[in-house]
């Protein structure tokens, strides 16, 4: 799947020819091993009925059902068509229903949603069809379960936190987030991870868990502005209204900075050594560019000028006094 920050996600369509592919192969293996043998004994002769045979061999049961590697082609064919079918209905959804008043995050969920009812339909539908009991198959899960539960924990974790991401949607494709040290824009929200594209073109897959475990700063959540600040420290012997029309100069030339609302300098604090000054102000946010870029724009901007006008930023000073001990002659 694709994602344009204009238009949105893009659902990713199956690749046609290696499914159908693998499907025709099984077909042409079943019938040629199954359906001709029974139909016409004489054509291979004895060959063939032996191979129908080994085939057809139970290999052990369950339940009812008596698993052959006959069998296993069949359920093979089976999951290959039934993955192809659930793919392709989530993509005319999609379509249909992104450009309604739905919304294209929650047309995408809804498509997830119908391919998964479509996969859980046609899997309820194939085990009844191979007379596989529905509490056999709970008994044999169970037991399965207590082997390999712990192992599954968080692979079952990270589905359930893709659920929940689906439906409460706290971060959607195209939002640019913070989610511990990784910033970037999330490309794609699958059922066991989330992709990640960072400003440096790389793609980082994290698994669901850490977004819905961990503090997440979405940046894009309300709408595409968001406020920076800056600090900055001047010495004493500066004069606080020269500096504050200085700053405001520089913002307002930097054309990445907004000018509504307005920009402002905040006189922050007395410090040791310098005088405190706060640069807030609004930029938009691109999933192209960080914040840093920005920043560092406006340092380079402020050094030159402070130069240029004789504004001196300060380096920490202390004061030293030497005390001498009684009765000991000063030096």
């Amino acid at each position: 799947m694709s994602t344009d920050p204009q238009r949105g996600p893009e659902v990713r369509t199956p690749k046609r020819s290696s499914g159908y592919l693998w499907a025709g192969l099984l077909l042409l293996v079943i019938v040629a091993v199954d359906v001709i043998p029974r139909e016409f004994p004489g054509l291979f002769g004895l060959a063939g009925s032996d191979v129908r045979r080994f085939l057809t061999m139970r290999l052990f049961s369950l339940g009812q059902v008596s698993i052959s590697i006959l069998l296993l082609l069949k359920a093979a064919l089976f999951f290959l068509l039934l993955s192809t079918i659930a793919a392709r209905v989530r993509h005319p959804i999609y379509v249909r229903l992104r450009h309604t008043a739905m919304g294209e995050a929650r047309a995408y969920m809804l498509a997830r949603f119908a391919s998964m009812a479509v996969y859980v339909f046609g899997l309820l539908v194939g085990l009844e069809w191979t007379g596989l009991s529905l509490n056999t198959l709970a008994i044999v899960g169970g037991t399965l379960g207590i082997g390999v539960g712990f192992g599954l924990q968080q692979i079952v974790a990270n589905w359930v936190a893709g659920l929940v991401l689906l439906v409460e949607q706290p971060v959607r494709i195209g939002d640019v987030i913070n989610v511990q040290s990784l910033a970037g824009t999330i490309v794609r929200i699958g059922g066991r991870s989330t992709w990640v594209r960072t400003y440096d073109g790389e793609v980082v897959i994290i698994p669901n868990s850490d977004l819905t475990n961990h503090q997440v700063i979405n940046w894009t959540a309300n709408d595409l502005k968001v406020r920076l600040t800056i600090p900055v420290g001047v010495g004493y012997g500066s004069d606080p209204d020269q500096v504050r029309n200085s700053l405001l100069q520089i913002m307002e030339q930097n054309s990445e900075v907004l000018k509504t609302p307005t920009p402002e300098v905040i006189f922050k604090d007395l410090g040791d050594s310098s005088l405190d000054f706060r640069l807030r102000f609004w930029a938009d946010v691109s999933p192209d560019r960080d914040h840093e870029a920005l920043k560092s724009d406006l340092y380079f901007a402020i050094l030159k000028s402070f130069r240029q006008q004789g504004i001196e930023i300060p380096f920490p000073q202390r004061d030293v006094h030497l005390r001498t001990a009684a009765g000991q002659p000063n030096t």
